[in-house]
């Protein structure tokens, strides 16, 4: 039987092993906690005037109202509605939930990862605590000081604040869409591509040094995918309440490296693509967590690829700055010049890193049997097996409408242009190997199901 690491014991078990500057978070997880939650945060001293932020979704606990009930609780205190169940963190809802909310209150937010996103953006600037109440357990970013707003119209990772309090009452969360809270499920089973994607990054000097200690137990917990998918779909609250505590660890891993990389490679890159053409057309997306699953299916296929590569003797050549700047204008020129010039601003800086550091990566390249023995990386059949137990999604249709393999094809093929952080696709644009035509065969490869 696979254990759940509890939050609280991985931050205290770093603690013992000397990791420094870990987060102060009351994690609160299991039935019926919410009520004493905001009873113990009212008692505390000096507690600020209290105001509600939500994306006014529907979300009850036996059947109550969550929003309501929290705001009698907490005298008739203010509500921030910022949408009718979906709102869209970009710099103008950022902006007007931060004049909202005014300076030094106590924050708490209820609602999915998106609004939590900015709600962690809003504590931060008005200086305010912040209870995260949350919804669903869909992705793994609910406690992470870092969000993901769209910027220019591009997706983009900030730092924003750790909330003090995060709850998780599996009384809210069992109400929840089951297919929201099999999307957490998907969102975790992205961890070892990311992992390896980190120790890739890391092995050449890039981004934060790979530390084993901070995923090592939610890697462990893979094994427990489908049964937590089981309780996703059941809505069982013990199941539930699992897999929020497994999302919780996995979001205490980004924040304490300062990092997303310990949970976000090459697949969250392309589903960030994926949401920003569907926002374009105006069209609604699937969960996070089941783009990133699809797009992990590719991902793999990726490091097939570049080992093939490696086998066949490719070297390295880092791309011209004229022919990936025309390359960034082509693929993102529906999204805007301002989208373009934010994506060109992360990829040339990736660029131009890469072209100083090409001896790194050719000595990476020269011991590649050496370094891929390090990695705990799934093969594509492996981590189908794991996906259809789970029931997670495979192929582009299985997400919607707006989804297809053209779509699918586009987001894969640029996903390396989108920002600063190296994946594995970068390797195989380094090694000469990445093109229409591959891209194309991968896609299709892994639409066969």
């Amino acid at each position: 039987m696979t254990t759940i690491p509890e939050p609280n014991d991985i931050l205290a078990g770093l603690r013992e092993a000397g990791h420094h500057d870990l987060p102060d978070v009351d994690i609160r997880v299991g039935a019926s906690v919410l009520d004493g939650a905001i009873a113990d945060v009212r008692a505390m001293p000096g507690t600020p005037e209290p105001v509600i932020i939500s994306d006014g979704g529907p979300y009850r606990a036996r059947e109550i109202p969550v929003v309501e009930r929290l705001a009698e609780q907490l005298g008739g205190c203010p509500v921030i509605q910022l949408g009718t169940g979906m709102v869209r963190a970009d710099e103008d809802t950022v902006e007007r939930a931060v004049n909202a909310v005014g300076a030094q209150r106590l924050l708490i937010s209820v609602g999915a990862g998106t609004l939590t996103d900015i709600a962690k953006v809003a504590a931060q600037r008005t200086g305010s605590r912040h209870v995260a109440v949350q919804t669903a357990c869909s992705i793994n970013g609910f406690i992470a000081d870092r969000s993901v707003l769209v910027i220019a119209g591009a997706k983009r990772t900030v730092v924003s604040r750790w909330p003090d309090m995060l709850i998780a009452d599996s009384d809210i969360i069992t109400a929840a869409p089951p297919r929201m809270n099999l999307a957490g499920v998907g969102d975790l089973s992205t961890v070892p591509n990311a992992v390896a994607e980190w120790q890739l990054a890391s092995w050449l000097g890039h981004g934060p040094a790979y530390d084993a200690a901070v995923v090592e137990q939610v890697l462990a917990a893979m094994p427990a995918l489908p049964s937590l998918a089981q309780a996703a779909r059941d809505a069982e609250p013990g199941g539930l309440a699992d897999l929020a505590r497994l999302l919780a660890g996995s979001g205490l891993s980004m924040g304490i490296v300062g990092s997303t990389a310990p949970a976000s490679g090459n697949e969250h890159a392309v589903s960030h693509l994926l949401e920003m053409a569907l926002a374009q057309r105006q069209a609604p997306g699937a969960p996070h967590g089941m783009q990133v699953t699809v797009a992990t299916r590719l991902a793999l296929r990726v490091w097939q690829l570049v080992d093939s590569a490696i086998s066949s003797g490719a070297q390295i050549q880092v791309p011209d700055e004229p022919s990936r700047r025309d390359a960034t204008e082509l693929a993102f020129a529906e999204l805007g010049a301002k989208t373009v010039e934010e994506c060109w601003t992360g990829y040339s800086a990736k660029r131009n890193w890469l072209l100083e550091h090409q001896a790194d990566v050719e000595a990476m390249i020269a011991d590649w049997d050496g370094f891929t023995a390090t990695l705990t990386l799934p093969t594509p059949e492996q981590f189908d097996e794991v996906s259809h137990a789970s029931g997670l999604p495979t192929r582009a249709k299985d997400l919607g409408a707006g989804y297809d393999e053209g779509l699918l094809f586009w987001a894969l093929r640029n996903s390396h242009l989108l920002r600063e952080r190296i994946s594995i696709v970068d390797l195989a644009d380094l090694l000469g190997v990445w093109s229409d035509d591959t891209a194309r065969s991968i896609v299709a490869d892994a639409e066969k199901g």
